[in-house]
């Protein structure tokens, strides 16, 4: 099943890209300077459903089939799944800047900082470069 693993493939790249351009979109969008605030809040909420989302769920049920196909039992793929649920926590971290900052641009206040998006962007970095070294060096194996 090569068609499996690309698909896999193809929706963990895309989730990965989404999940680290997501959190610099969400700062951008709570630029109280700039007159594209809504534009950018916009865009990442689309990116978010639209995009992210599908990815992600395509991505963890693929991989989900194919460690259930192949019977891969390893301490490894319990460290890279501890690693995938990162990435889901910060996925859902997003979700939640997004909410922020849209309801900040409701109350037309500014927003209360950008550390949260810089926090969300640095721990989905960490959390894509462990699950990537974990399949790809599969450590004690």
């Amino acid at each position: 099943m090569p068609l499996l693993k690309l698909l896999h493939f193809a929706a963990l790249l895309c989730w990965c890209g989404a999940l680290l351009y997501l959190p610099a979109l969400v700062a951008a969008a709570g630029d109280e300077n700039s007159q594209y605030r809504v534009d950018r809040a916009w865009m990442a909420r689309q990116l978010f459903i639209v995009f992210a989302t599908p990815a992600a769920l395509v991505a963890i049920g693929t991989g989900t089939a194919l460690f259930l196909r192949d019977g891969i039992v390893a301490p490894w793929l319990v460290l890279k799944l501890v690693a995938v649920a990162g990435m889901t926590i910060c996925h859902i971290g997003c979700g939640g800047l997004i909410l922020r900052i849209e309801r900040h641009l409701e109350l037309d206040q500014p927003p209360a900082g950008i550390w949260l998006s810089v926090t969300t962007g640095i721990l989905s970095a960490v959390f894509i470069g462990a699950t990537l070294w974990l399949v790809l060096a599969k450590p004690g194996v």
